[in-house]
């Protein structure tokens, strides 16, 4: 088996669920780059998850005799936690550091991108020892349950996008991640698929409904930005759409000019749907 198929068939699903569950999800646009970056921090984060639970977690902590409380302790105390977290500050030193992360619909998408980010390299791991068929199982399931044990401190985060500060809530939200995240592998230890499946499959339609109430109380959501040109003769600014200039009179240029935001006053390509310094959708009157 070439290192190649391995690699595909351990980032396909990621890549996938990043694409499903972000797919036109937002009235204020992020740059792409952001998104893949958090995906890739997402995946790099596994290195001290794992260097801290290999220091922690026992080397005769695993096998057939573990009595299920020991394995139970192993999950929600140490592998839980120190998985979430390690998500939860690649986000949280990344994207959120950014102008780009103003929303609770932003930290959805970029808890998100993170958790699969952590899965699938875990995938590839999980591939590599035990054969790309291991995605059959790992593919819808594990890959997604990472996402929804990260949407609890992602939405968390997001609520506390404009006030920068660390709190109580965001607290609460990484041990809601952790908590299901013990549940998940737990069940999953203990030989109950059914409950391991169950878990998944309720917590993403829960990621969904909490997607679609992002989207609904979204600050971006009703905006609207006419976008403004400047005079060719005096350089004032006026509104796109007008005949004439406010200020000298001059009639509207039918060149296409430069846009300026109404927002933030950055000037965008003519031909620009959105502010590309604020993200602010543009709304063109017509002439």
């Amino acid at each position: 088996m070439t290192a190649a198929v391995i690699l595909v068939a351990a980032i396909t699903p990621g890549i996938f669920w990043l694409w499903f569950f972000t797919r036109g999800r937002s009235y204020h646009p992020r740059p792409r780059r952001l998104l893949v970056g958090t995906f890739f921090l997402g995946a790099m984060s596994t290195v001290p998850a794992g260097l801290i639970e290999f220091a922690l977690i026992p080397a005769d902590s695993w096998g057939a005799s573990t009595a299920i409380g020991a394995v139970a302790f192993v999950m929600f105390f140490i592998v839980g936690p120190v998985e979430e977290t390690s998500k939860f500050l690649a986000v949280r030193f990344g994207a959120f550091r950014t102008g780009y992360f103003e929303e609770p619909l932003d930290g959805l998408i970029y808890s998100t991108a993170a958790s699969l980010g952590f899965a699938s390299a875990e995938n590839v791991l999980y591939a590599i020892t035990y054969g790309p068929e291991v995605m059959i199982v790992r593919g819808p399931l594990s890959t997604v349950a990472h996402l929804v044990f990260g949407a609890a401190w992602g939405l968390a985060l997001g609520l506390r996008a404009r006030r920068r500060g660390f709190s109580a809530l965001t607290l609460l939200g990484l041990a809601g991640a952790a908590i299901t995240h013990g549940a998940f592998n737990v069940s999953a230890a203990a030989g109950l698929p059914l409950l391991a499946i169950a878990l998944v499959v309720i917590g993403a339609l829960v990621v969904a409904r909490m997607y679609r109430w992002a989207q609904r109380v979204s600050p971006f959501r009703l905006r609207r930005n006419v976008p403004l040109v400047a005079c060719r003769v005096c350089h004032n600014e006026y509104r796109l759409g007008s005949r004439f200039c406010s200020q000298c009179g001059s009639p509207a240029s039918d060149d296409d000019p430069a846009l300026i935001c109404g927002n933030c006053r950055k000037i965008s390509r003519a031909d620009a749907r959105f502010c590309v310094s604020c993200g602010d959708r543009f709304v063109k009157r017509p002439s």
